[in-house]
């Protein structure tokens, strides 16, 4: 699952290791279905001016259907007659009653004046295959079989891949959003790890200087280049989950991480390891929701799972 640059890091390739668990994901779906079940994910999509959410709940049933999983859209509302929260708690409610249905997530953006968190909080724990609900961040923190948020599941599962146990290092993970940098951080003390959470207020010149000692670091922050080559120790790993779009030298807009890439990778060395933007921490993301999606109906039909 790993390239490696001359004289720099080693790669940890997300599409890869993607590639890999949706392979385990199909045939994961053919022994529910051999139980009788069914895999199928329900996303709500509420009627928007906002094309990208479109665009993704397109790419989103595409990929759900070439690991064998179903894909339903509950479109709602229009931009000539706006969706109500009414409207989208009241599908939610009904997606919970349905036996037939397992796996439930929200697309964003929802429209102005109703708050994600007073919907999201409505899904079944047990369908909740975002982890969004405050029940399944409760089971994140005790550490109790959940359907945890996806990054955070996407950032574990790669560093796992490296083959370095995690007890006892330093882990340092720069941002502390409730859904990417907190569920990161709980995750990480789940193995036993030393975990510190820096947030906006932390200040970078403590971060540089936590970095530093830091055996693993997550980049989470949604700042272009905040990690640089100087923060870094050879040997550590360095996961980036920012996505950033900037211009190049050629004026042209692209993705970056939250890493200096190239330098960083170059300061980590032969022994370190270091997530592209793209084709990082992204791919294994969407991944986790699939794994998500499958573990849901897996419980459905009595499979119990370890992972």
């Amino acid at each position: 699952m790993t390239t490696t640059l001359p004289s720099l890091a080693k790669v940890l390739d997300g599409k890869a290791l993607a590639d890999a668990y949706r392979a385990a994901i199909a045939q994961r779906v053919k022994a529910v279905e051999a139980r009788g079940g069914r895999v199928r994910l329900d996303a709500i999509l509420v009627g928007t001016a906002d094309n990208a959410a479109r665009v993704y709940a397109t790419n989103q049933g595409k990929t759900c259907n070439a690991v064998g999983i179903g894909y339903k859209l509950h479109e709602l509302g229009s931009e000539a007659e706006v969706a109500t929260y009414d409207d989208i708690a009241g599908r939610v409610l009904l997606l919970n009653t349905q036996e037939h249905v397992h796996a439930v997530m929200l697309h964003m953006p929802l429209p102005d004046g109703i708050d994600p968190y007073s919907v999201q909080k409505l899904i079944a724990p047990e369908k909740d295959v975002e982890g969004v609900n405050p029940a399944n961040i409760g089971n994140v923190v005790y550490g109790r079989s959940s359907l945890a948020p996806c990054t955070g599941l996407a950032v574990v599962k790669m560093l796992a891949a490296t083959g370095v146990p995690l007890r006892g290092k330093k882990c340092l993970v720069i941002g502390a959003s409730d859904v990417v940098g907190k569920p990161i951080a709980v995750l990480l003390m789940r193995t036993d790890a030393t975990v510190i959470s820096c947030n906006k207020y932390t200040g970078q010149d403590a971060v540089a200087a936590l970095a530093r000692e830091a055996d693993v670091i997550v980049a989470a922050a949604g700042v272009p280049g905040l990690v640089t080559a100087n923060m870094v120790k050879p040997g550590a790993i360095v996961v980036d989950v920012g996505v950033n779009r900037v211009a190049g030298p050629d004026g042209k807009m692209r993705t970056v991480g939250d890493a200096d890439f190239s330098p960083v990778a170059q300061a980590l060395g032969p022994n370190g390891w270091i997530s592209p933007v793209p084709g990082g921490v992204g791919p294994m993301t969407v991944t986790m929701l699939l794994l998500n999606v499958v573990r849901a109906a897996e419980r459905a039909v009595g499979i119990i799972s370890e992972d």
